[in-house]
């Protein structure tokens, strides 16, 4: 799909979104047909393909919920991505709860002692997140949706709604931009 067509669609979606917040159910039909595929992909990747039906089905019973609020004219995919991951955080957070069970005398067991990463590792992590956190949103975005998620440059093109040679100049200059601040931690040359 060419930047023109892929624009076309998206428009396309954005008008179907409107007309859904106004009630037209073919208008839902529209940004279900454009959408889901994306959802799903995504809920595959953050939570596994065992979940990942469900939880896309979830995503759009809470776009029915949340579409009044949803701004007339903005982007629908960016939108409906954020409510997903927001639901797949929920998931994960829920899966990852420990389920504690009592010992024959009644007593919860003891923690497991977990071992700290070594301060170099501890000063490495933090960097890494604040050198990501310190890169223009549109760049940190991209770096996001394709190292974090592993998406294709298309799928990020397509969720941020530009063109993907766009989303590659971003990846580029991001990469860039965290190598130089990221520099103190490569290993010196032998």
């Amino acid at each position: 799909m060419n930047a023109t067509a892929r624009a076309e669609h998206w428009d396309k979606v954005t008008e179907a979104m409107g007309r859904y917040v106004d009630g037209d159910a073919k208008g839902f039909e529209a940004v279900y047909a454009a959408l889901a595929p994306m959802i799903l992909r995504a809920h595959g990747r953050w939570v596994g393909a065992d979940r990942a039906d469900d939880l896309t089905q979830q995503t759009f019973l809470r776009v029915h919920r949340a579409r009044d609020r949803y701004t007339r004219g903005s982007p629908v995919g960016p939108w409906v991505l954020a409510i997903a991951r927001n639901l797949a955080y929920d998931e994960l957070r829920r899966l990852g709860r420990s389920r504690e069970s009592l010992t024959r005398e009644g007593l919860l067991p003891e923690p497991e002692a977990v071992t700290p990463a070594p301060a170099e590792q501890r000063d490495v992590i933090e960097s890494v997140r604040e050198a990501v956190e310190a890169l223009p949103p549109g760049q940190r975005e991209v770096v996001r949706l394709h190292k974090l998620e592993g998406r294709p440059f298309r799928e990020v093109a397509d969720a941020l709604e530009i063109k993907e040679g766009a989303a590659r100049i971003r990846a580029h200059r991001a990469y860039e931009r965290l190598r130089h601040a990221l520099a103190r931690f490569a290993p010196s040359p032998a």
